[in-house]
Order: C-alpha cells, then structure tokens, then sequence
C-alpha cells in the first residue's frame, strides 16, 4: 500500500529500544576504556527495564475478533 500511514504500536517502540539500548552499550564498550562485556551488562540492564515495561507495566492486549 503506497502512501498508507504507518504508525509505531507501543511494541515497535520496545524492540527498537532493546536495540537501541544495546547498540549503544556495544558501542560505549568499544570507543571508551569500559571493558566490551561490562558495557552489555549495563545496556542489558536498560533493556531488561524496557522488556519489563512490555510485560508488566502494559502489557499487549487482544484484539477483539472480527465480525
């Protein structure tokens, strides 16, 4: 469909900010003296937060059926 708006549903957001949260964490491991796996620790702190945001916080709802 071309020229369909495309919106971003509240789990698009998460999975981009897991993503984020570790590239970021990768990233930081790299380029600063922080040792690679002390840094993905830290970012999957922040991604663990957005996972639990997801399932606890608001949760994903059915969607009622069709008629």
């Amino acid at each position: 469909m071309l020229g369909a708006a495309h919106t971003l549903s509240t789990a698009d957001l998460v999975l981009a900010s897991i993503a984020f949260s570790m590239v970021l964490a990768g990233l930081g491991g790299v380029l600063t003296s922080l040792s690679v796996v002390t840094a993905l620790s830290a970012g999957s702190l922040t991604a663990s937060g957005s996972i639990g945001y997801a399932l606890f916080y608001n949760p994903p709802e059915e969607e009622p059926a069709a008629a």
